[in-house]
């Protein structure tokens, strides 16, 4: 069993915007903060929303909702070619909370017209913010008008405990993220939340936070020129040495040496 993931990067700061092309695309199940676009170019490709499978073809367009479980896999002995695109609710400000609360009916659309289709592929993360507003306007409005504003969107207890969880994790990874802190701030028992977490993602609580405090640490080493003291400081971490030794141990390498073989220049006091 493969565990569930939590993609932190899709979901800090504002203005979050990433568009990205993949053949034959598999990916485990997930959740983030951000929407998301998947456009078939050609081929097929497995996908699953929750507990709802979809088969998409191309010119199929889906859209997935912020905090959802959602995963990809290929057809053997079939390839198959998307777009993604991942951006987040800031960036659709008018229209995201109707989006998040009202139930869609579905979240695939079926042969999208070529105008939508060409719109996509001509996208880029190098266009200017209103370009990219515009396009992500334009695209969201083939779901909005589906819309039922008469019905909110039916999201499972366990999806609902699993996206606090996580939240709360990541609101809280400059503290300690204790299994008993985590479950008395969200009201549950720490013996229920450890069941039900390891059932639910796979892994046990520690071991998951341990992860998710390194994948932080990593995104900070590639994309700021904070010092690897402060870094250790905003995972939660109290010694530098504490934080060295987690970090070798689970990657293979100090942090230093992640940051000097990605060609990452910093402050390393």
């Amino acid at each position: 069993m493969q565990p569930l993931l939590y993609e932190i990067e899709h979901g800090i700061g504002t203005g979050h915007f990433m568009l990205y092309e993949r053949d034959s695309h598999v990916f485990p199940m997930h959740m983030h903060r951000c929407y998301e676009f998947v456009l078939m170019l050609s081929g097929q490709m497995h996908m699953q929303i929750e507990k709802q499978d979809y088969l998409l073809c191309e010119g199929d367009l889906v859209l997935i909702k912020p905090n959802r479980l959602h995963s990809y896999d290929s057809p053997e002995g079939i390839s198959g070619k998307c777009l993604i695109c991942v951006f987040s609710q800031d960036l659709i400000a008018a229209v995201s909370d109707s989006l998040t609360k009202y139930r869609l009916p579905s979240p695939l659309i079926k042969n999208v017209p070529a105008f939508y289709r060409e719109m996509f592929m001509g996208m880029n993360e190098d266009k200017d913010i209103a370009t990219v507003k515009g396009f992500l306007y334009t695209i969201c409005g083939l779901f909005y008008q589906s819309l039922d504003t008469g019905a909110e969107d039916d999201v499972s207890k366990d999806t609902l405990l699993l996206r606090d969880i996580f939240i709360y994790l990541e609101n809280h990874m400059s503290e300690p993220c204790t299994l008993k802190g985590t479950a008395e701030a969200l009201g549950y028992h720490p013996a229920y939340i450890s069941r039900y977490f390891t059932k639910i993602v796979g892994l046990p609580f520690y071991t998951y936070v341990q992860s998710v405090k390194m994948d932080r640490a990593c995104y900070l080493l590639l994309n700021t020129k904070d010092s690897i003291l402060s870094i250790a400081i905003q995972c939660g971490f109290t010694t530098l040495s504490s934080f060295n030794r987690t970090f070798r141990l689970m990657l293979g390498m100090t942090p230093r040496e992640y940051r000097q073989r990605a060609g990452t220049l910093g402050c390393d006091e």
